[in-house]
């Protein structure tokens, strides 16, 4: 017979603090009553998002460091998120999972039409006899952490905040691919990622950090259009590393958002773009020197 289970079920896009939490609860639970954790995740949002936090892949590495037994994935057009919440909970919870305790934020819903809200929940566990931990969602500065809120401050640049409730610093993934080499030319070469398309990418120019192979380098990224140059409206991440001489290798790479110092400028001609490049490089350059001396 499968090991009984302590489970919570969710989106988790960002995997920010306030999942965290909820996750670190249910693996908590398990431990102290000798049962199995599982997270269960939705592949991705019910609704459409305008960009992801975290992609499907991101999002299963976060959760897998918080140390779960067994994280189980709903396809979004799976059968199992159109079933009734009866179905929903007898048929998954109860038999395919064992489920002995539940952990759940006070706004959660499940099954066909979110049918199945915490009232319901809470009844339907009382007849099954399986614990439920109805958890108060996380605040900060009085307001719920929400990735919806965290998307708002991302679109506006604002990384700094975002990276306080997610509890890291806001990153995109991606493998390097050749490009014109127009920075090359300008004397600022740059690593250009092939970025997942629903990956919300908010254009300007960051203070950053770029790492592949647990190697970490200050560095210096543009997201946007390249407006000087092309005429398209693809938006591409161009990440200058500074201080950095050899060949970045065409493995998975990330790069991490610290600071945003400008928004993205079309310039008159590339002699300018240089001139305003160089005062990017001095800015990022300062600022890795004062964090160094503290």
């Amino acid at each position: 017979m499968i090991r009984k289970s302590a489970i919570t079920i969710g989106t988790f896009d960002g995997v920010h603090k306030g999942h965290r939490f909820l996750i670190n609860k249910t693996l908590c639970a398990a431990k102290k009553n000798n049962l199995r954790s599982v997270i269960i995740v939705l592949e991705e949002p019910f609704k459409k998002v305008k960009g992801l936090l975290t992609t499907y892949e991101e999002k299963i590495e976060e959760i897998k460091f918080l140390g779960a037994d067994e994280i189980f994935i709903i396809e979004i057009h799976s059968e199992i998120l159109s079933c009734d919440p009866n179905e929903f909970f007898d048929k998954f919870l109860c038999k395919m999972l064992n489920v002995s305790e539940i952990v759940c934020g006070s706004d959660f819903a499940f099954g066909k039409d979110r049918k199945g809200n915490i009232e319901w929940l809470k009844k339907k566990t009382r007849e099954k006899n399986i614990r439920i931990d109805i958890v108060e969602p996380l605040k900060d500065a009085s307001r719920q952490i929400s990735s919806s809120y965290i998307r708002i401050l991302i679109e506006k640049g604002d990384v700094k905040n975002a990276a306080r409730l997610l509890g890291r610093n806001y990153f995109f993934t991606g493998i390097p691919f050749n490009e014109k080499g127009a920075g090359k030319k300008l004397g600022f070469p740059t690593v250009n990622l092939r970025v997942d398309s629903d990956k919300l990418l908010p254009k300007g120019v960051y203070i950053s950090l770029i790492t592949q192979n647990k190697r970490i380098y200050p560095s210096l990224t543009s997201i946007g259009i390249r407006s000087t140059f092309d005429r398209g409206n693809k938006i591409v991440p161009e990440t200058h590393i500074l201080d950095f001489k050899g060949t970045w290798k065409k493995l998975q790479t990330r790069v991490m958002l610290l600071k945003k110092i400008r928004d993205e400028k079309k310039f008159v001609d590339s002699k300018a773009l240089k001139a305003q490049i160089l005062k990017d490089v001095s800015m990022a350059l300062r600022l890795f020197k004062n964090q160094k001396t503290r």
